[in-house]
């Protein structure tokens, strides 16, 4: 039977294959100049980033041990959004309706968590490229990121169960 990780995976691997095609990774596969692709992506990344942490928040009490508020980084991204001229725009109260229960929540913070992954590996290639844009947001949590990594889908596992994994699975 696959792990709750594993099932997160598999449902989110159509959605995660659409995320990468956009201007940014074109530019970036294609040797273009990256700052206005870069720009672009922040402020996607941006008014996601901040509508998904406040979410959290509300719905994943710090006693469950995700950390939460440890893991909201939305400040960075409006940081390095600054840094690049832009003035983030928020999120859309909207947006997250649907992710109502804390089951969805961690569902959510799934994805969040995973873009940290993401993100050194994207900070990775623009090192290696000489760029020089601000990206703190992108450098995760530093080198610790794969131990939070891990530490996260140990406390997700807890929750394989249903009705919970559902709920999970449904935010993520």
């Amino acid at each position: 039977m696959p792990t709750l990780q594993q099932t997160l995976a598999d449902a989110t691997r159509p959605l995660h294959q659409r995320i990468e095609d956009n201007p940014f990774m074109s530019a970036l596969k294609q040797g273009e100049p990256l700052e206005a692709p870069y720009r672009w992506l922040l402020s996607k990344l941006y008014p996601f980033a901040e509508g998904a942490e406040r979410k959290l928040i509300a719905l994943i009490p710090e006693t469950e041990g995700f950390d939460t508020l440890k893991r909201c980084r939305a400040d960075v991204l409006h940081d390095d959004l600054l840094q690049l001229g832009i003035t983030p725009e928020s999120a859309d109260p909207f947006l997250f309706d649907t992710i109502d229960t804390a089951g969805k929540a961690i569902g959510l913070l799934y994805v969040l968590e995973g873009s940290r992954k993401g993100g050194q590996f994207l900070s990775s290639l623009l090192k290696k490229n000489g760029t020089h844009l601000p990206m703190r947001y992108l450098l995760g949590y530093g080198e610790t990121t794969e131990s939070e990594w891990g530490r996260f889908c140990d406390l997700l596992e807890r929750y394989a169960k249903e009705p919970i994994q559902n709920e999970i699975i449904s935010g993520a």
